[in-house]
């Protein structure tokens, strides 16, 4: 139960529990017209408890509802696509994945057995290439092993590896494909959920900075 319980304050952390997390952002009406064709699969902004059974290996991961925070993660997205243009016109940009996880398992699973599972699984969905934030880690994304990890495997898109993050460290994944151009963009980013002081954005709120600042800035 205390286990559980855990799993259970870290959603309603980013506000699964309590309805959506406001999140301050500024002058948010500029990109109301922002022309982002939102064409991610249907599941994918949706709430996912892949498992509570605790002797299962989808225990202690999850998929985050979009609408869980507010604004959601794809209109920060058109917001920050719309502030790198300024004044400018925006070119048309389809979206294509906007997908958050919450990896939890090390509160709930002893960490050595999620950090040698995370690692294989984690380091097969990228594609090598890995840039550092402080704390905060950015890949590329391989498209069909992505594509394969859905399904009963989609859990599998919350793991990292031990190279990315310390071993037992609850963390949110964040994978965002875009198209502008003719130019396709896949990028993952793992942020580790830490205590926040007073005037500090939530965790949330700053992973979703962070994918979405990787992301437009190539």
């Amino acid at each position: 139960m205390r286990q559980l319980f855990a799993f259970i304050a870290s959603l309603a952390l980013v506000g699964c529990a309590t309805g959506p997390v406001s999140l301050p952002v500024e002058n948010l009406a500029a990109s109301a017209q922002t022309p982002v064709e939102d064409l991610r699969p249907k599941d994918e902004g949706t709430r996912e408890i892949f498992s509570l059974l605790i002797t299962s290996d989808s225990y202690g991961y999850a998929r985050l509802a979009q609408d869980r925070t507010d604004p959601t993660g794809p209109r920060l997205f058109a917001h920050r696509l719309q502030e790198k243009y300024g004044a400018g016109s925006v070119p048309p940009t389809k979206l294509l994945h906007f997908a958050v996880y919450l990896n939890n398992r090390a509160e709930l699973k002893s960490a050595a057995l999620g950090a040698a599972f995370g690692g294989i699984i984690g380091a097969a969905i990228t594609s090598g290439m890995v840039v550092r934030e402080g704390d905060t880690v950015h890949t590329m994304v391989d498209a069909a092993s992505f594509a394969s990890l859905a399904g009963e495997n989609e859990y599998k898109r919350a793991l990292y590896t031990d190279a990315e993050l310390k071993a037992g460290t609850s963390a949110f994944v964040i994978f965002i494909e875009s198209e502008s151009q003719g130019q396709r963009r896949f990028t993952r980013t793992v942020s580790p959920i830490k205590p926040t002081q007073e005037g500090q954005k939530i965790p949330l709120h700053q992973a979703l900075d962070a994918a979405i600042h990787f992301h437009l800035n190539p």
